[in-house]
Parts: C-alpha cells; structure tokens; sequence
C-alpha cells in the first residue's frame, strides 16, 4: 500500500443560503480517477490493486461540504449539490477544466 498526496483542483463554486439568508460558499473539486476514495483502504492508503473507475473524463468531482460522495462528472456534483435540502447552490462562471 501507498500513501500519497492527492491533487485536485476547484473547478466549480457557488452560493447557498444557510436558513434561506446567510450566503455560504460550495466549491466542486476535481481530482484524477486514479485518487478515487474506492481506491483506498481504511487506513488512507492507496491500494494500487483497486480497479481505477472508469469516468468520461478521467476525474470524479466531490463538493466541498456534505457527504456527496464522488460522482463521475461535474454535473452529476452540482446536480448532487442542488438536490439537497439547503440548495439550490447559486453557481459561479468559474472554469470546469482541470489544469
């Protein structure tokens, strides 16, 4: 097992209302398929056997707050983030490409 750093990047943010009046910031990140929480043991190590999951663009996008789990794109994310009972999120023009 490995224990590694995982980059990721900001590629979407927005705005949600904590009790329908306090703006409070969301951010997506993305990350490389290969860093995908499947991926790893109990111990935060990085077990190399695990299968990579397969996603159209080689990421998965997790929000910044919330269990939202990793989802295989970044509107699978903001849709996650929308659906929830605080949302919707008023989202950014923020680049979705990850660098």
């Amino acid at each position: 097992m490995v224990r590694v750093t995982v980059p990721r990047k900001i590629v979407a943010t927005g705005t949600w209302f904590y009790g329908e009046t306090i703006p409070t910031r969301i951010e997506i990140y993305a990350k490389p398929a290969e860093f995908a929480y499947s991926r790893f043991d109990e111990d935060d190590d990085l077990n190399e056997t695990a299968p990579v999951p397969v996603t159209r663009d080689g990421f998965v996008y997790q929000a910044s707050l919330g269990n939202c789990g990793e989802h295989q794109t970044l509107a699978g994310a903001k849709a996650w983030a929308d659906a929830q009972p605080w949302g919707p999120v008023k989202w950014d023009d923020t680049p979705s490409t990850f660098s």
